[in-house]
């Protein structure tokens, strides 16, 4: 095979949905719907049933017998009223531990090692450590999917996270779960961003947004399922459902023998051999010979467009992240609605540019983020902004996978998901303390998400239009292309002329 060959006109010559692609897809689509399961398990696992001090005896706390006392059990403490001469109360801490209710004892690992009152912050902290483990994990293993090849950084980051779960199942203590949680967290971003790229990488350009909203689709399909998976667990312990997971990942195990390498990444590096080999084995998947594909790709194929060396790849991230930072401040406010979203997307995006639909969405959200703030005062009609303003964060964060992919050359592709996640995971940081804002003032986190939804749709109209454009190759491609392409004024305005519309049922 030839270098420049062009690597869009091969997956339309090997069709673009053939049992080749579907095969490939399928696993990445199945990793990022455990990613979705792992990343978010501590809402079950770390959950807080109602408790209160477990009962004692007040000879334990040298009382007269001759006293009369009244006992009054509450969450994080026990109030010992004696009448003697003189009435006096003593209130101290649980000292026999906690009564929780029934099966609540062995569902949760809050209930396991007693993190409530005082203790109750650890909880966050196993969170903190997860996203913050996402954040160091973006950085380093997108970095070496880069490098070494998206399929390499896929199994291991999937191999570890087998690993690291089936550790936590029988792990004794919560210090040694806080460090599990950090490098679960490496290891689901290095999974899912990995999966992400290798999903868009493997459909051409004008099929690329399906690959992005099934992915996505995946995620939210994840979400969904945590639900009744861990309501058919609720009666065992929390140590069990982690198992569950484990075993879900099992596979990875034999994973080098189930998919390829991205033959866009092969293509780039100059692995020929290798990438002959993939087109090789999709052509007969496909019912194809390898000769009739590269011979139609050689008929369709004039000329390379000149590449220019220069980089605008710092600009672009600075837009990109300020977005991902703001969609994951917003994000987690709800699971399932993302679905209609997803299906949605599906149309909308092959008939709007992206950075109208990121700046449509994100206004979108900006507008019922501030009419929602005050869900006392809205009852129902609250609920309702709420729903609408996750739909349009939903589509926002959607579209913003798509984007960022198509603003990176091939070899620093992932490694632009790893700097965006990176700021994301900021977002997912603050994301919590959120509630506590809330509480002190009710209309704070509305106003906050919604400016910064504002500002995100602002800064999204200078970044370059990217539909209807092969995927950047090189370092050198992508300077002309920004400085033709980018700005408010011109953004969106040049498409490629040879973009086809896919035909949408």
């Amino acid at each position: 095979m030839e270098q420049n060959l062009d690597v869009d006109e091969i997956w339309r010559a090997l069709k673009p949905w053939g049992r080749y692609q579907i095969r490939q897809l399928s696993f990445m689509w199945v990793a990022i719907l455990l990613t979705a399961l792992h990343l978010l398990v501590v809402v079950f696992n770390g959950y807080t049933p109602q408790f209160q001090c477990a009962e004692i005896s007040p000879t334990n706390q040298n009382s007269s017998i001759n006293s009369t006392y009244d006992v009054t059990y509450d969450e994080c403490s026990v109030t010992m009223s004696y009448n003697q001469s003189n009435s006096s109360q003593t209130t101290i801490s649980c000292p026999n531990g906690y009564k929780y209710n029934a099966h609540d004892d062995i569902s949760s690992f809050v209930t396991e090692w007693g993190l409530v009152c005082g203790e109750s912050i650890k909880v966050d902290i196993s969170q903190f450590l997860m996203i913050l483990g996402q954040g160091v994990g973006g950085f380093l293993f997108t970095g070496l999917s880069d490098k070494f090849g998206r399929k390499t950084v896929h199994i291991s980051s999937h191999i570890l996270l087998f690993v690291l779960c089936l550790i936590t199942v029988f792990i004794p203590s919560f210090l040694g779960f806080a460090v599990l949680r950090f490098f679960a967290g490496m290891t689901v971003e290095g999974l899912l961003l990995s999966s992400v790229t290798l999903c868009v990488e493997t459909l051409p350009m004008e099929w690329r947004f399906v690959a992005e909203v099934t992915g996505v689709v995946s995620w939210t399909t994840g979400i969904v399922m945590l639900t009744p998976l861990s309501y058919i667990m609720q009666t065992f312990s929390w140590r069990y459902l982690e198992l569950l997971l484990a075993l879900l990942s099992v596979y990875s195990l034999v994973e080098n023998w189930l998919f390829d390498e991205s033959l866009r990444w092969l293509m780039a590096n100059g692995r020929l051999g290798e990438a002959e080999k993939v087109v090789r084995k999709a052509a007969k998947m496909n019912k194809l010979s390898f000769d009739q594909v590269i011979g139609i790709v050689k008929a369709k194929m004039r000329e390379m467009e000149a590449l220019d060396k220069e980089n605008g790849v710092i600009l672009v991230a600075s837009d990109s992240d300020a977005n991902w930072k703001e969609k994951n401040l917003d994000y987690p406010d709800g699971n399932c609605w993302g679905i209609p979203f997803n299906l949605y997307a599906d149309i909308v995006v092959a008939r709007f540019r992206i950075t109208q639909i990121t700046s449509m969405n994100t206004l979108y959200t900006f507008s019922f983020d501030n009419i929602a703030g005050d869900n006392s005062a809205l009852g129902y009609l609250a609920t309702f902004f709420v729903l609408m303003g996750k739909y349009g964060i939903t589509g926002a964060f959607s579209s913003v996978f798509l984007f960022t992919s198509e603003l990176y050359p091939t070899n620093l592709r992932n490694s632009g998901y790893g700097f965006a996640c990176a700021f994301a995971s900021i977002g997912g940081v603050l994301a919590p303390f959120a509630n506590t804002f809330h509480r002190y003032v009710a209309w704070g986190p509305g106003v906050v998400f919604s400016i910064m939804c504002f500002l995100s749709a602002i800064m999204t109209f200078y970044l370059p239009e990217t539909r209807g454009r092969e995927l950047p190759t090189s370092i050198e491609e992508l300077k002309m292309w920004y400085k033709e392409h980018s700005g408010i004024l011109t953004s969106g305005t040049k498409q490629n002329k040879d973009f086809v519309e896919p035909k949408i049922n």
